[in-house]
C-alpha cells in the first residue's frame, strides 16, 4: 500500500488576499502526520482541497469540457473518432471519465484527512473553525458533482491511505441520500457556529468559499433535489429560502448586485483578475501562463470555449483551438424577443428591417456567440478579426477587402451560424504577457448573482404555484442588464419555460446547462431537437457528423448519467455499474 498522497505539497499556496489567492510555491514531500504545526501549514492543507477545482490532470479541466448538451458542440476534425465526453460518445473505459471520478474522490479524501487532523492541531480557534467550514463545504460540493453526474456513488467520510483507490470496498449510496448529505453538510457550516464559520466575500475573496457562495450553492442543490429524478418537490421552498438569503441576507453577508457596466464586463473581469464581488460570488481561480513562476494557469479560452485563432505568436491576441461551436438552438434563444418560446428575428438584407437578426439588441448573444474569428491575411503573417457573415453582407476575402468576382462585389446568401465559437472567454483581454499558446489566467465562474436571481424566481414560482411580482422583477433585472426587452409573464408554466430559456441565454458555457435540462426532465427532448439540425439549412456542410452526440443523447437514457469507470469497478468489488449503463 502506498503512503497517502500528500495533499499539501506541490502545486499551490493560498495567500490571504481578496483578489487572487493562488500563488505557486513548489515544495518537497511533507508527511501529513507532521503537518498543521501552525496556521500557515493548516492553510496550505486547505489549499490542497481547493486545488481539486483547478487541477489540469483531474477533475478541473476535464469537467469543464464535458458538454454534451443543446447549446454547444465540440468540433475537432471531420472524423467521428475524435469525440469522447463532450460529444456523448464514451464508455466506462473513457480515460477522461476516470480522471474526473478520481479527481473528485481525491479532493474528498483530502478533505477527510484535513478534517480528521485539524481538530487536534495547534491552530488558532478562529482559523480552525473557518478552515473546517470551508473543507466541510468543499467535500459536500464534490459529492454534489458526483451525485448529479453518476447517481448512486460511494459516500466516504474517513480518510483513505491507499492512493491507488480512494474508494474502499463499499456499496454505493443512493443519489437521494448523497444529495441529502450534501445539503445537511452545507447548512451545518452556516448554522453550527460553535464548530464552523464561513467568512464573507470581502474577507476571503473570489476563489475561497464565502457565506454567499454556500447559500447560493445550497439553492442549486435543493433545485436538483426538487427536480428529476428524486422529485422532492417540497424542497423548492428550501431553494427559494437560500437563494433569498443571498439576495436579502439576514446575517451580515455582503449584499450583491448585477454589474451594470454590462454583461461583457463580467467576463472581461474574469480575464483580467479584476474581482467583482457583487456579481461574481465564487470563481475557480487560475494564475499566470506557466512561462512564469506560476503553475496554476488554466486552459479557459485556449482549449475551453475560446474564439478560433491560429496565431501562435506570443504577441498575438491569444491562440485558441476554437473547438466549441454553438448550435442553432442557442442562436434561436436570443432571437425570441418576447420570451414566448418562438424566435421572432429572421435574416433580411434590409438594415432598417426590425426583424433583421443582425441587429438583435440582447447584448449577450454577440458576446456568448462570437461574431468573428481571427483570420490570417493572404499578403502577410497578420491575423485580424473577420466577422461571420449575415445574409446580404458584402463578402470579404482574407485580406479584409471585398471579394470581387468579375470586378463585382459578392453578397452572402446565408447567415453563418454553426461555424461560430463560444465567445464567453476571450483571450484578447488577458493582461499576462507574453500570451502562452495553451495556458491562460482566465478564471471560471462557479456562481454568479444573475444565477441566484434566476434560481430564486424558478423556486418561488414552483413553490408558490405562480410567479410573484418580485420574481418577475428579478428576471427583468437580468434581461435589462442585457438590453433585452422586459417581460410580464404570469402563467406559471409559461414563466417556468421563460426561466429555462433565460438560464440558457445568461449562463451558457458555465457548466450548468446539461444538469439543468436533466433536473427539468427535458434532456432527451432537447437533444431530439438538436438532432433535427442535421436537416437545418443553417448547419454548415461537413459538420453534420457532430450530431452523433445529439443522437446518442436523444435515443438513450444512459447519457443523462456518466458510467462508473471500469477501473473503479475492478478495484471495488461491492460497487456496481449504475443501472443506465449495465
Amino acid at each position: 500500500m502506498k503512503t497517502i498522497k500528500n495533499i499539501f505539497w506541490g502545486s499551490t499556496m493560498l495567500l490571504f488576499t481578496a483578489c487572487n489567492f493562488l500563488e505557486t510555491t513548489p515544495s518537497d514531500f511533507i508527511n501529513p502526520d507532521d503537518f498543521y504545526k501552525d496556521d500557515t501549514e493548516a492553510f496550505m492543507g486547505l489549499t490542497g482541497i481547493y486545488n481539486t477545482l483547478n487541477s489540469s490532470s483531474g477533475y478541473g479541466e476535464k469537467y469543464y469540457q464535458a458538454i454534451g448538451t443543446d447549446d454547444l458542440t465540440y468540433y475537432y476534425t471531420s472524423s467521428t473518432a475524435e469525440v469522447g465526453l463532450p460529444n456523448n460518445n464514451y464508455t466506462a473505459n473513457d480515460a477522461d471519465l476516470a480522471s474526473i471520478w478520481q479527481g473528485l474522490y481525491e479532493g474528498i479524501n483530502n478533505a477527510n484527512y484535513f478534517l480528521e487532523r485539524i481538530t487536534d492541531s495547534p491552530v488558532s480557534e478562529a482559523n480552525k473553525k473557518m478552515y473546517r467550514g470551508e473543507a466541510t463545504f468543499l467535500r459536500a460540493y464534490f459529492y454534489f458533482l458526483l451525485a448529479q453526474s453518476w447517481g448512486d456513488v460511494p459516500l466516504i467520510t474517513t480518510a483513505q491511505t491507499n492512493t491507488d483507490n480512494y474508494v474502499p470496498n463499499i456499496k454505493a449510496t443512493s443519489q437521494a441520500e448523497v444529495l441529502k448529505f450534501v445539503t445537511d453538510e452545507m447548512e451545518k457550516v452556516l448554522t453550527d457556529e460553535e464548530n464552523y464559520s464561513i467568512g464573507t466575500i470581502q474577507v476571503v475573496g473570489a476563489g475561497r468559499v464565502s457565506r454567499s457562495a454556500v447559500k447560493g450553492i445550497l439553492a442549486r442543490v435543493y433545485l436538483k433535489r426538487a427536480g428529476w429524478p428524486t422529485n422532492e418537490t417540497e424542497l423548492y421552498s428550501k431553494a427559494k429560502y437560500w437563494a433569498g438569503e443571498v439576495i436579502h441576507p439576514q446575517d451580515g453577508s455582503m449584499t450583491h448586485a448585477l454589474n451594470m457596466e454590462g454583461y461583457a464586463q463580467v467576463f472581461k473581469n474574469l480575464a483580467t483578475d479584476v474581482y467583482d464581488p457583487e456579481e461574481s460570488i465564487w470563481e475557480v481561480e487560475f494564475k499566470g501562463n506557466r512561462q512564469d513562476s506560476h503553475t496554476n494557469a488554466g486552459r479557459i479560452g485556449s482549449l475551453i470555449c475560446g474564439i478560433q485563432n491560429a496565431d501562435v505568436l506570443q504577441t498575438s491576441l491569444g491562440y485558441s483551438y476554437g473547438r466549441y461551436c454553438v448550435t442553432p438552438g442557442l442562436w434561436d434563444l436570443y432571437n425570441d424577443l418576447d420570451g414566448d418560446g418562438t424566435p421572432e428575428l429572421i435574416s433580411t438584407k434590409d438594415e432598417d428591417d426590425p426583424l433583421n437578426e443582425k441587429y438583435n439588441k440582447d447584448e449577450r448573444r454577440d458576446w456568448n456567440i462570437a461574431p468573428y474569428r481571427f483570420q490570417k491575411r493572404d499578403d502577410a503573417t497578420v491575423y485580424w478579426k473577420k466577422n461571420w457573415e449575415y445574409i446580404g453582407d458584402v463578402k470579404l476575402n482574407n485580406n479584409g477587402e471585398p471579394d470581387l468576382k468579375d470586378g463585382q462585389k459578392q453578397y452572402a446568401t446565408r447567415t453563418q451560424y454553426i461555424e461560430r465559437n463560444a465567445g464567453k472567454f476571450r483571450r484578447e483581454y488577458e493582461l499576462v504577457t507574453p500570451r502562452d499558446k495553451n495556458y491562460t489566467p482566465i478564471n471560471f465562474p462557479l456562481l454568479r448573482y444573475s444565477d441566484v436571481l434566476l434560481m430564486y424566481a424558478e423556486a418561488q414560482n414552483q413553490a408558490d404555484g405562480s410567479p410573484s411580482v418580485e420574481s418577475i422583477g428579478y428576471v427583468n433585472d437580468v434581461r435589462r442588464r442585457a438590453k433585452a426587452d422586459e417581460v410580464n409573464i404570469t402563467d406559471p408554466q409559461d414563466f417556468q419555460r421563460l426561466i429555462e430559456d433565460e438560464r440558457g441565454r445568461e449562463l451558457c458555457f458555465e457548466g450548468l446547462r446539461k444538469m439543468d435540462l436533466i433536473r427539468w426532465g427535458k434532456y432527451k427532448s432537447a437533444m431530439e431537437k438538436v438532432s433535427l439540425y442535421a436537416t437545418d439549412s443553417r448547419w454548415s456542410s461537413g459538420r453534420q457528423y457532430l450530431l452523433i452526440y445529439a443522437t446518442n443523447g436523444a435515443t438513450s437514457d444512459r447519457y443523462q448519467w456518466l458510467p462508473i469507470p471500469t477501473r473503479e469497478l475492478g478495484l471495488n468489488n461491492l460497487l456496481q455499474q449504475n443501472q443506465a449503463w449495465r
